[in-house]
């Protein structure tokens, strides 16, 4: 494949390889769940930083 550029990047394409999961793997609920929440809690953070930019730009 060839080379491409963006704003004087070069980024060269390579073709992926596809992985199969290994079946045996188990995650850890608890480390997940946690993961889940900081994410709800930071989409949380963003969506009101958006609606305070919203009503001081109005």
């Amino acid at each position: 494949m060839g080379n491409a550029s963006l704003n004087e990047l070069v980024y060269g394409f390579e073709l992926l390889e596809i992985v199969a999961p290994d079946p045996d793997h188990k995650a850890d609920e608890a480390e997940l769940q946690k993961s889940i929440q900081k994410s709800k809690e930071m989409m949380a953070m963003v969506e009101e930083y958006k609606r305070r930019r919203a009503i001081s730009n109005a």
